[in-house]
């Protein structure tokens, strides 16, 4: 009689739970990725190889592209402008963590160029530099770090001079700065070396003293992507990733030591990155060429992942990606199929990421300075128009509802349980 009581009242519970789990796991599933504007009005898209959203104005969008270079868009992608004037292909373009208003681009020909207004007006900074094929850059406190076609280099007063740090002969598609108590520990990524030769590397400090990662890292993995989280995540030093030709590898441990993250399809990951505020929030992107390509999301610091959205083009080859810290927070990509030379740009809405402090100004004011006043988080020159398919809130709301009206009927149910035996027993 107990066990079927029981199981009488948790079946309701049960199943009211499983409503609201396949609710919440069905409307993540079926949120759409919706096209952004063209780069060029009436011209086809050139790939895309780096977004970045500024951290302040989070609708102004940087675009390293394929064949125009470094465009610019203060309304979220709806449209672009050219930023950089006769510089045709730019690998990177990235803001600075440390001074939001202040970007950097890499190109491929012309050297690295600095903004100190959001990306309006461009300065070429290439001083110390012996290739100006730049292809990666990352940030530390007071440091510039920048992968190129020959070598590291590093600057010290904000790219005005830079200096060698070795790997010469390698081409550095990827870097990453680890903060420590006393320095800094360096990552390179390389994609170009021979087979079985180490394709990461570290090294502690600027002395340029590089050493391969050895353990359980593959010797031959192509490392196309670093990522460095702002904060610890499940361990006592923020984690770093590695997106690899053998799949997504994570290090709590200042890369001692490496894991494959489970739980993603069997393909490369080209891109990878921590939500700024959230470090368990994690993001990636593969360009895989057998059709398991895509935007791959975790919420539980990779312990499990999901395929994010739907909508992106059949076998996408995801080429760029990145946050924009509105509210709720979105996540754009671009795309490019080879075979066809098709490039676009998508955006999606992501109302599980985390979005840090006060609600950010959407786009910077007509003077290029932050807004004292906060603007709607949406920039009203491109709407984002909210797929039906995307979470809806209200659909939340019902299985909610549904849930607290099965639990009350089952704490009815149990008082009239105990009414009736106490009539039955009492003596």
């Amino acid at each position: 009689m107990t066990l079927s009581r029981r199981t009488l009242l948790l079946t309701p519970i049960t199943l009211a739970a499983g409503l609201l789990a396949t609710v919440v796991a069905v409307s993540a599933a079926d949120a759409r990725w919706m096209s952004t504007g063209a780069q060029q009005p009436g011209s086809p898209d050139r790939p895309v190889w780096s977004i970045a959203a500024s951290p302040t104005h989070p609708a102004v969008l940087l675009a390293a592209t394929q064949g125009r270079g470094v465009l610019r868009s203060t309304d979220s992608g709806a449209s672009w402008t050219t930023a950089i004037a006769g510089v045709d292909g730019a690998w990177v373009v990235a803001f600075d963590p440390q001074q939001p208003a202040t970007a950097y681009a890499g190109t491929q020909t012309a050297g690295l160029y600095k903004s100190l207004d959001e990306g309006k007006s461009w300065t070429a900074q290439s001083q110390g530099l012996n290739n100006l094929d730049v292809r990666s850059i990352a940030f530390g406190t007071g440091l510039v770090v920048a992968g190129t076609a020959q070598g590291v280099y590093f600057s010290g007063d904000g790219a005005a001079s830079w200096h060698a740090l070795g790997l010469a002969t390698e081409s550095i598609a990827a870097v990453g700065v680890l903060p420590s108590s006393n320095g800094f520990t360096l990552f390179a990524g390389v994609d170009n070396g021979t087979v079985g030769a180490a394709l990461l590397l570290k090294s502690d400090g600027l002395g340029g003293n590089w050493a391969a990662v050895k353990g359980t890292f593959p010797a031959d993995a192509v490392v196309a992507s670093l990522a460095i989280a702002s904060a610890p995540s499940g361990g006592t030093d923020p984690p770093v990733l590695a997106g690899t030709s053998e799949g997504l590898f994570r290090s709590d441990d200042r890369g001692v030591t490496w894991n494959v993250l489970a739980g993603l399809p069997s393909t490369d990951f080209n891109l990878a990155f921590f939500n700024p505020a959230n470090p368990d929030q994690i993001y990636v992107g593969s360009d895989g060429d057998q059709g398991n390509g895509g935007v791959f999301r975790s919420l539980d610091r990779g312990a499990s992942w999901s395929a994010f959205g739907a909508g992106l083009p059949a076998k996408p080859r995801v080429t760029a990606l990145a946050l924009q810290r509105l509210n709720p927070a979105q996540v754009v990509a671009a795309t490019w199929n080879p075979t066809d030379g098709s490039a676009g740009a998508f955006r999606i809405e992501d109302p599980a990421a985390t979005v840090a402090g006060v609600t950010p100004t959407a786009a910077p004011s007509a003077s290029g300075r932050p807004s004292a006043t906060p603007h709607a988080s949406v920039p009203s020159a491109a709407p984002v128009r909210r797929s039906t398919a995307s979470p809806a809130y209200s659909t939340y709301a019902v299985a909610l509802a549904v849930l607290v009206a099965l639990g009350a009927v089952v704490m009815a149910r149990r008082w009239r349980m105990r009414r009736e035996d106490q009539r039955i027993y009492r003596p």
